[in-house]
C-alpha cells in the first residue's frame, strides 16, 4: 500500500502508523464523513479458508457493539483487493509500551489507575460477549488528556481463531507470549479470564518495570509460563500494599478457575485501591474515588461535575416521564436496518419482573418505567419474514448516583435476565411475551444517561436458538438502548 491510495472508494491513506506480522495500520481520511480515522489492513497471507470473510464480518460486527470511553471505536469493515480492512477511531497519544520504556516503573497510583481504565474496557467488552485475547501495553494508548484507550477489540480474537490452526508454527496469533494467558498457548482458546490474566501481567510490568516472565525467545517465555508460577511482585518492588500484590498474584494464576472470575470483580478491587491511594496522599482532606474512565496523574484533581446548563442535568426535572419524551419513533442500527416503535406505555415498576426485582427498584425510589417495542422494518438489509423485535425499558431514579447503582444491578447480570420482555398486544398496547420467547436466543444491552437507565432486549420472530444471529441482535439492542433517553424530549 502507498500514500494516497483509496480504499473502498472512501478511505484515503495518509501515512503508515505501523506494520506487523498480520498487516499494516495507516492514518487515513474518510472522504464521506470528512474525519481522520485509523485503517488496519489484515493480510490473509494466501491462506484459503472459505469461511474467512464470514468470520471476519462476524467478529467486526461484534466488536462494533462495544461503546465505551475506554475502547477505541470500530467504524467500518470490508475487503479491498483481497485484503481485509477495519476502520477505527484514530486515537492520538502514546502507547503504554512507549510510556513504560520512557519512565517505568510507574508510581502506584498511576499504575492502578491505568489498570482500572483497561479493566473498564474489559467490563464493557465482556458484557458484549467480546474477548480481546491480546491485552498488552502496545494495545493500550494513553491520550494527552489522561484517557486510557484499548484498541483492537475483537480483532485479536478473529486473528487467533482464523490463523492459529493454519499457522501453528507461529506463537504470535495465539497472544503475545509476555502477556498472554498460559491456556492460550495450549489447545484451548481461553475466555474472559484470559484477558484478566493479561491485565495482571500489565499491572505487574507497570509496577516492577518488567513483565512477570522473560526469556531468550518466545518459546522459552511460554514454556516458563506453562511450567512455573508467576514470581511474586514484591520480589521486584518491595513495600507495595498487600492488597496490590494479592490482586496481581490472583490475576496471574495458571489455573483460570483460581483467578477472579469477572472484570467487574477486578474493577471493584482496583477502585478500592485507588480510593486508599487517594486517602494516603491526602490524609487531611477526604477525596472521592476518581472517575472510572480517566487515568489519574500525580496531581490532585477536583471531582468532575456536570455543567449546570447541560441537557443531562436539566433533563432531571424537565423531561416528562412518557414514551414520546424518552423513546425515539424510529432508529437505524449499526448494520443499516431501520426499526419503528409499534407499542409503548408507562407501567409501574412492579411489572418489570419478579417481586424481589421490583423491591430492588422501589428501594431505589423507582416506581415507574417507560416500556416500548420496536420491530424491524422491511428494507434492503432486513429480513421481514422473521423480523427482529426489541423490547426497551427506561427507568428513572432520583439522581445519577442511585442510577449508577441500579445500572450495576440491571445491566451487569444481577437481575437483567429476569426483566419482563414486552411484545405488542393485538389492538394496541403492551403485553408480556410468552415463556417461549425467554427460551429463544436473545441479546440485551443496557445504558445509563444521568439518572436514566435503559435496558433493551432483542429477539427474532421465529424464536431461533441459532447463535449465529448474535451480531444482528446485538446491533439492534445496543442501538435501541443508546437511542432511548431524555435527548428525545424537545418540548
Amino acid at each position: 500500500m502507498e500514500r494516497g491510495k483509496l480504499i473502498a472508494d472512501r478511505y484515503e491513506l495518509i501515512g503508515r502508523l505501523g506494520r506487523g506480522g498480520m498487516g499494516e495500520v495507516w492514518a487515513a481520511r474518510d472522504r464521506v464523513l470528512h474525519r481522520e480515522v485509523a485503517l488496519k489492513l489484515l493480510d490473509p497471507d494466501g491462506i484459503a479458508q472459505a469461511d474467512l470473510p464470514r468470520r471476519f464480518e462476524r467478529e467486526a460486527v461484534a466488536a462494533a457493539q462495544i461503546v465505551h470511553p475506554n475502547v477505541a471505536a470500530l467504524y467500518d469493515r470490508g475487503i479491498h483487493d483481497d485484503v481485509l480492512f477495519l476502520v477505527m477511531e484514530k486515537v492520538d497519544g502514546q502507547t503504554l509500551t512507549a510510556r513504560l520504556q520512557a519512565e517505568s516503573p510507574f508510581p502506584l497510583t498511576r499504575a492502578v489507575a491505568i489498570a482500572s481504565g483497561v479493566c473498564a474496557a474489559l467490563e464493557a467488552a465482556h458484557r458484549a460477549q467480546v474477548i480481546h485475547y491480546d491485552i498488552k501495553p502496545h494495545n493500550v494508548i494513553l491520550t494527552g488528556d489522561g484517557l486510557v484507550k484499548v484498541i483492537d477489540f475483537g480483532i485479536a480474537g478473529f486473528v487467533q481463531a482464523a490463523f492459529t490452526v493454519a499457522r501453528s508454527s507461529q506463537l504470535a496469533p495465539a497472544g503475545t507470549p509476555e502477556f498472554g494467558a498460559p491456556e492460550q498457548f495450549l489447545t484451548e482458546r481461553g475466555d474472559e479470564r484470559s484477558d484478566l490474566y493479561a491485565l495482571g501481567g500489565m499491572l505487574f510490568a507497570m509496577l516492577a518495570g518488567r513483565p512477570p516472565f522473560t526469556g531468550h525467545n518466545s518459546i522459552a517465555v511460554v514454556r516458563r509460563k506453562l511450567d512455573e508460577e508467576a514470581p511474586p511482585l514484591d520480589a521486584f518492588r518491595p513495600g507495595l500494599p498487600p492488597e496490590v500484590t494479592a490482586l496481581v498474584t490472583e490475576l496471574l494464576e495458571r489455573d483460570p478457575d483460581r483467578r477472579p472470575q469477572s472484570a467487574e470483580q477486578v474493577q471493584q478491587r482496583l477502585q478500592a485501591l485507588l480510593a486508599s491511594c487517594a486517602a494516603a496522599e491526602a490524609p487531611t482532606a477526604a477525596m472521592p474515588p476518581p472517575p472510572r474512565t480517566r487515568m489519574m496523574d500525580d496531581t490532585r484533581q477536583a471531582p468532575w461535575q456536570p455543567s449546570p446548563d447541560s441537557w443531562k442535568s436539566a433533563s432531571t426535572d424537565e423531561t416528562p416521564f412518557t414514551a414520546d419524551a424518552l423513546l425515539p419513533r424510529r432508529f437505524t442500527n449499526d448494520v443499516d436496518i431501520e426499526f419503528a416503535r409499534i407499542a409503548e406505555d408507562t407501567r409501574l415498576s412492579r411489572e418489570a419482573g419478579p417481586s424481589d426485582l421490583a423491591r430492588e427498584l422501589e428501594r431505589r425510589d423507582c416506581t415507574e418505567m417507560v416500556a416500548g417495542v420496536y420491530a424491524e422494518q422491511p428494507g434492503p438489509h432486513a429480513t421481514p419474514e422473521n423480523p427482529v423485535y426489541v423490547s426497551v425499558q427506561v427507568f428513572v431514579f432520583p439522581d445519577a448516583a442511585t442510577a449508577r447503582d441500579a445500572h450495576k444491578y440491571l445491566g451487569d447480570g444481577g437481575g437483567a435476565w429476569r426483566l419482563t420482555i414486552w411484545s405488542a398486544r393485538d389492538g394496541g398496547g403492551l403485553a408480556p411475551c410468552p415463556d417461549k420467547v425467554h427460551r429463544s436466543f436473545q441479546w440485551r444491552y443496557s445504558q445509563r444517561v444521568h439518572r436514566y437507565v435503559t435496558v433493551a432486549l432483542a429477539y427474532r420472530a421465529d424464536l431461533t436458538n441459532d447463535g449465529s444471529i448474535r451480531p444482528w441482535l446485538a446491533a439492534a439492542s445496543r442501538k435501541a438502548a443508546v437511542s432511548a433517553g431524555p435527548q428525545n424530549h424537545h418540548g
